[in-house]
């Protein structure tokens, strides 16, 4: 059963109000400069470099990926120029060691994707002229060698993920197909085609593990899939209608493969925590977000022990606790991208597998992040805080039972980001706020309640 997330307040970094406006298609937001931009974890370096070109969207870089080879580990960032291999070394002097420009590459680029499996890396590109790369870097740190431009199979593809046991790489939104299996395991210098997938009208990213694809359908929804026979994958669970569906993304299984993780690409749409026990009754067990912004937005995210990191575009790296899948709490974050907030900029990929548990975030505007867990941070939960009478006609009851406070104020944003109420100082023996929206036009409102400076955000729908 979904919790109904309008009745929790999440707790969040303080920002001044904000005010949503739309220019050009582009949602932007009035950054605050004293706002607290990071929390539980510390930032060991920064790559970037003046050649990329900007594309339309005032972007260098797109998505990140990891991995380790002989010991050392290496970081992997797509430009619209071509794909960048940076060696991450034990003093954080990061090293970039390895370039191959891409089959397209110039200010039209968007995104390019990797996978990396036994010293190949696999590179595709969004945009054409392109193809499947095929990289030699069994001899890192000392080069890398561009050794197949495949096109037989497929020119352009959104993502690729490789199931590392059996060794099937899967291209997501393949030219021409949803998606394409190929198989890389019985010679990874030479990807021979398994099957095109058409089931879907068009898989935008996916997540396999030991052949059981999740994928990620774009306006569908979300499906599971059995592709131990490629040429007939079987269709084991989907969601194709679920609460703040926007344009499903990507997502991510749990190490204990019983809760899955998923995105919606769309301003103002949270990440739906999923029970996946049994793929014929799916269950959304919890909506969250970075709740920075009426219509903030969420990109990728991957799971490691009880923590999801996410990218998520201008508020950065976001970092949560899912011990708990019906109850996800943010406890961490390190906003990356600190200009006024533009939907579609700042923190696209998000990488947190490696064995030194180096945290790696791609921002589009500035490059390549590299972040580690505070030594010895808790990763707190936080107390719940509710909203009672919602949905409702107004007469709204946030109580504050839970919290010791000195001071305490609070705001009503309505859906177009204009403050429809507000009042600061509001008595300290109350354990509780009364708001009267009963003069308000029904549709759903934000409220925003500063406790000692740290904001707390739900939502409050208004009905006739």
């Amino acid at each position: 059963m979904i919790s109904p997330s309008y009745l929790v307040l999440m707790k969040i970094p303080h920002r001044s109000p904000l005010f949503l406006t739309l220019f050009l298609g582009l949602f932007c937001f009035a950054k605050v400069g004293n706002a607290q931009f990071s929390k539980g974890v510390r930032l060991l370096s920064v790559w970037d470099s003046e050649v990329p070109v900007l594309n339309g969207s005032m972007a260098k870089y797109n998505d990140v990926w990891a991995f380790e080879w002989e010991g050392e580990e290496y970081a992997v960032i797509g430009s619209t120029i071509g794909t960048h291999i940076i060696h991450l070394k034990a003093n954080n002097a990061n090293e970039e060691v390895g370039y191959i420009q891409g089959g397209a590459s110039g200010n039209w680029i968007v995104h390019r994707d990797f996978d990396f499996h036994k010293g190949f890396l696999y590179s595709v590109c969004d945009q054409e002229p392109s193809w499947l790369q095929v990289i030699d870097c069994r001899n890192l740190p000392h080069s890398v060698e561009l050794i197949q431009n495949e096109t037989h199979y497929f020119t352009t593809a959104h993502n690729l993920f490789c199931d590392q046991a059996t060794g099937k790489l899967y291209a997501s939104g393949s030219s021409g197909h949803a998606m394409s299996v190929l198989d890389v395991g019985t010679n990874p210098s030479q990807p021979a085609l398994l099957a095109h997938f058409d089931l879907v009208n068009y898989v935008h990213d996916c997540y396999v593990q030991n052949d059981t694809a999740y994928l990620h359908a774009a306006q569908q929804g979300f499906y599971i899939f059995d592709f131990s026979d490629p040429v007939n994958p079987q269709a084991l669970g989907s969601l194709e209608d679920y609460p703040e569906k926007g344009y499903n993304h990507s997502g991510w299984l749990s190490e204990d493969g019983n809760h899955y993780i998923f995105t919606d690409e769309t301003p103002g749409m949270r990440m739906k925590m999923c029970d996946v026990s049994d793929f014929s009754d799916i269950q959304i067990t919890d909506l969250f977000w970075s709740y920075s912004e009426p219509q903030t937005m969420v990109h990728n995210v991957m799971i490691k022990g009880n923590l999801a990191y996410v990218s998520h575009y201008f508020d950065g790296l976001e970092i949560y606790d899912i011990s708990d899948p019906s109850d996800v709490q943010r406890v961490a974050w390190y906003d990356t991208f600190r200009e006024d907030h533009v939907s579609g900029r700042g923190a696209w990929g998000i990488h947190a597998l490696l064995p030194s548990g180096k945290i790696l975030v791609s921002d589009r505007q500035t490059g390549l992040y590299v972040f580690k867990l505070e030594e010895g941070y808790r990763y707190p939960r936080q107390p719940s805080i509710n909203i009672a009478g919602n949905p409702g006609n107004g007469a709204v009851v946030v109580s504050l039972a839970e919290f010791d406070y000195r001071k305490v104020s609070y705001e009503v944003i309505d859906a177009r980001g204009r403050r429809v109420a507000s009042q600061e100082g509001l008595p300290l023996e109350s354990k509780h706020i009364d708001i009267d929206l009963s003069s308000a036009a029904e549709g759903m409102y934000f409220i925003n309640v500063f406790i000692d400076g740290i904001l707390h955000q739900g939502r409050y729908c208004l009905v006739p």
